[in-house]
Order: structure tokens, then C-alpha cells, then sequence
């Protein structure tokens, strides 16, 4: 069962890794190439409090954790094997939040459903989900390059535009 979020709680964005990768070791946020990586990654630095990228291989790293070149996806686990991946890589990050993290999982369905997964047995809110509908690597691109405000400090006078104020 997911819970309510509670007042003060972070938004943790979950991007999720990518095949394309660099073949020397780079910190996380420099190592995965594609361009569905990039314009996720910018929308989530954007748009969340907190940034952790989440790897069938590593778990969930902090965007300047050095990664090595590796060949793993959850594509090839069992469901069982891809619940328990979200559960443990999901408690990862609990103990670095009081109160829990509001999730806002930017990934690929197969990345995200594990995740939900291991936000569901860990008790927490019902993550976001803001590319849950989105179909073809092209679309959620442009989706992410539409959606990822220029500077934090225009999208707080977008919402207050918005509000009225």
C-alpha cells in the first residue's frame, strides 16, 4: 500500500541508466550518452530536489559517483529478479531522507515498474511517474526537452504566475 506524502518531503527524481554508455569510467551523470539520459536527467535536475541515477548494475548512485563500463539490464532479469532489484535499490536511498522522499521515477517502463515496485514494499507515496504514457524514445525527448524548465528561478515565476500572484 502507498502512503501520503508528508509535508517536507524531497522530490527525488529516479532517472534511469542507458545503453549507451562512455567505455572509460566518468562520474554517473557524465558516463550514460544517449539522448534519452540527457534530457532526462536535465528535467529531473530541474524539476526535483535531489538527483539519483538507478542502474540494473550499480543501484541507485549520486550523479558524481564514478562509474565503470559494465553490461547489465533489466531487460534480461526474471520479474522476480526485477522486484527485488526496486526493492533493494529503492532502500537505498531511504535511509538518506527524513521524512521519506516523494519518488519521481524518469525511466523506462520496465526500469519504472521495478521501481514502483520497490516503492509500494517500502510503504511510500505513490511516485510520479511523468513519461508513464509517453511511447517511442523520440517522443519522450521532446516530452522531457518541453517539459524541463530554463532556470529554477523561472519555473518558481511560472507557478506564481499561474497561482495569481
Amino acid at each position: 500500500m502507498f502512503t501520503d506524502k508528508q509535508p517536507g518531503a524531497k522530490r527525488v527524481a529516479l532517472v534511469g541508466c542507458a545503453a549507451l554508455k562512455s567505455k572509460r569510467p566518468a562520474p554517473a551523470k557524465d558516463f550514460y550518452t544517449s539522448a534519452l539520459f540527457r534530457a532526462a536527467y536535465a528535467y529531473a535536475e530541474k524539476t526535483c530536489d535531489v538527483v539519483i541515477i538507478v542502474s540494473a548494475f550499480y543501484g541507485a548512485v549520486t550523479p558524481k559517483t564514478v562509474l565503470h563500463p559494465y553490461d547489465r539490464n533489466l531487460r534480461t532479469f526474471r520479474k522476480s529478479e526485477r522486484e527485488g532489484w526496486g526493492v533493494r535499490t529503492v532502500g537505498e536511498i531511504l535511509p538518506s531522507f527524513r521524512p521519506p522522499p516523494q519518488l519521481v521515477i524518469v525511466a523506462g517502463e520496465i526500469y519504472a515498474d521495478a521501481l514502483l515496485h520497490g516503492a509500494h514494499w517500502h510503504n511510500l507515496p505513490l511516485p510520479e511517474q511523468p513519461l508513464r504514457r509517453i511511447r517511442g524514445c523520440g517522443t519522450r525527448v521532446k516530452w522531457l526537452k518541453n517539459n524541463t524548465p530554463l532556470s529554477t528561478g523561472r519555473r518558481r515565476e511560472e507557478e506564481d504566475e499561474r497561482a495569481g500572484a
